[in-house]
């Protein structure tokens, strides 16, 4: 595409391997320039197309993120004792404070602010998201990674810690808003779900980098490395976002059409992606700063132009939506089940996706997967999980074995995506939910009868059922559901919910428990029993079908 005079030419020529790449805005951001020498004059279908290398290189760069989330979530938890009182004996000449002295109460707050710094990020990720495109915002959400490890690694007091955990926690929880978002959207129709799961495997891998640089640096100062350490994942970040590209479909969504088909090829090693973008949502004319006018230049193959309706163009991929009259996202009129996006329609943002009525099922939905994770008390069981290994084995070997609990999460999550895009999203889900319910119920019995080696199996147990399904699954859906119109809205919705849930279950736990006891692990199984009927009646099964099609199947 360029522009000439206030004229636009779409290039309609067959794509050649090299053509338009050269004049791209994407090569300003360094977005394809790394990888479109190597797209592939192949003409199948990219709905055909597997994961190519470009595709994981961009997925494995903007994986960096979630990593960064699992890192901060958990830094605060081991190193807890030698940050809260000074070790007299230690060598130790830096002008910064040994410790922060400060009560359990204090340290809670420390803790916790994460999760009202997640909440806040995971809110405004749909308008990052949409502002700034996936890539974008997740560079600007980076400086978030970047202040509060600094803040933490230089605090002088306790609510310098708790600053810098606030921010973070802002950047943690925009980025799993928006990486999973992202991963849906560079992904392969029929790899979506194994490229979508490599968010969760970033989460616990950066939960399992905790767990090492923290029992590394336990001792004297050396916190201060271990809280500080999210700063070089940051660095690396910003070293390397570059060579992503953006999603395609938030180029189209924004009517960079040439661009985004440019990214698709590059993205599926094919110069055939026109069946693949038939079916994207058409945007409103107002949702890009790069709105092309109604009456365009089209270039054809002989180099002949005539001017055409933008409908005409695009050889009516973009539907009956284009035209006049069509029906405002707000409206009750939909076009082929699903509602079109012109030039007068409301966008959709946080604020108002509930009262579109072709979201509103997804919605619900996604809110009760989130919430419901958390009901389901799988971060009770980290808590229990030190206090039950201490009683059978020693300090040093129940810190051990914890971090092999750590180890299992990776595995087990890495085993969830050889099967996700094989057997499906419901199977996975339901027979995750299945061992958890068996597993939680096994581990609150052990607790109340003081089974320890039972109730130490059961850890891992609960470990292994959640891992592969009921952890990353909701994360996929929650970018199924909605069409690329609603998916940062919709994605910001879901984990927010996701976070209210950690936060009332984090509150809520030890009270329940003191009132009756191992009794507190009977809520978590029916809060499981109950999701998973609800789910078995309202979640469609989504692998191998285009976002769209899923979309309006719960319109």
């Amino acid at each position: 595409m360029s522009n000439n005079e206030g004229e636009a030419t779409v290039e309609t020529a067959p794509f050649d391997g090299q053509n338009s790449v050269d004049t791209s805005p994407l090569l300003r951001t360094g977005a394809i320039e790394a990888t479109s020498t190597v797209v592939s004059e192949e003409t199948q279908s990219s709905l055909r197309a597997g994961i190519t290398w470009p595709c994981l290189v961009s997925a494995a760069i903007i994986c960096i993120s979630p990593l960064q989330y699992g890192y901060h979530i958990a830094e605060l938890n081991t190193p807890k004792n030698i940050i809260i009182s000074c070790n007299k004996d230690a060598v130790y000449s830096s002008s910064l404070p040994l410790c922060l002295p400060m009560g359990d109460a204090m340290y809670s707050v420390c803790t916790s602010i994460f999760a009202i710094g997640g909440l806040l990020g995971s809110l405004s990720a749909g308008w990052m998201a949409e502002k700034w495109g996936r890539r974008g915002a997740l560079v600007y959400n980076n400086v978030s990674y970047v202040l509060g490890p600094l803040l933490m690694a230089f605090a002088v007091s306790p609510v310098m810690l708790a600053a810098g955990r606030f921010v973070s926690g802002f950047g943690s929880g925009a980025s799993v808003v928006i990486a999973p978002l992202y991963l849906s959207e560079i992904a392969p129709i029929k790899y979506r779900g194994t490229l979508n799961m490599l968010n969760q495997l970033s989460i616990v891998a950066g939960i399992l980098m905790t767990l090492v640089i923290g029992m590394l640096a336990n001792s004297g100062p050396y916190w201060r490395i271990s809280v500080g350490f999210g700063l070089v994942l940051a660095c690396l970040y910003l070293l390397l976002f570059t060579f992503a590209v953006e999603s395609p479909r938030y180029l189209w969504s924004h009517n960079m059409r040439a661009e985004a088909r440019i990214v698709l090829r590059t993205l599926r090693h094919t110069s055939n992606v026109e069946d693949e973008v038939a079916g994207w949502p058409v945007p409103s004319a107002s949702s890009s700063s790069d709105y092309r006018p109604p009456n365009q230049v089209v270039s054809s193959e002989a180099g002949n132009t005539e001017e055409q309706p933008l409908s005409q163009q695009e050889g009516g991929l973009l539907g009956a939506g284009a035209q006049d009259g069509a029906p405002k996202p707000g409206s009750t009129d939909c076009v082929d089940g699903l509602m079109a996006d012109n030039t007068s329609g409301p966008k959709v943002t946080v604020l108002n996706i509930f009262r579109f009525a072709q979201y509103r099922k997804a919605w619900v939905l996604v809110l009760f997967l989130h919430f419901g994770q958390q009901l389901s008390g799988i971060n009770t069981v980290f808590y229990y999980s030190s206090s039950v290994l201490e009683k059978m084995f020693s300090s040093h070997v129940s810190s051990i074995l914890t971090m092999t609990i750590g180890v299992l999460n990776v595995v087990a999550t890495a085993f969830g995506m050889l099967f996700v895009d094989r057997f499906g999203r419901r199977p996975l889900l339901f027979s995750s939910m299945t061992g958890m319910i068996i597993s939680v119920t096994l581990l609150g019995v052990s607790l109340a009868r003081g089974f320890d080696i039972m109730a130490a199996v059961s850890l891992y147990l609960v470990v292994a059922s959640f891992a592969p399904g009921y952890g990353p699954v909701p994360f996929l859906l929650g970018t199924e559901f909605f069409d690329v119109l609603a998916a940062g809205a919709g994605g910001s919705w879901a984990l927010a919910a996701n976070w209210i849930g950690t936060f009332i279950v984090a509150v809520s736990f030890l009270p329940v428990e003191n009132l009756i006891g191992e009794w507190v692990f009977a809520i978590f199984v029916g809060a499981l029993l109950l999701c998973e009927v609800v789910f078995y009646i309202y979640i469609p099964e989504t692998k191998g079908r285009p976002i769209e099609e899923i979309a309006k199947k719960l319109a």
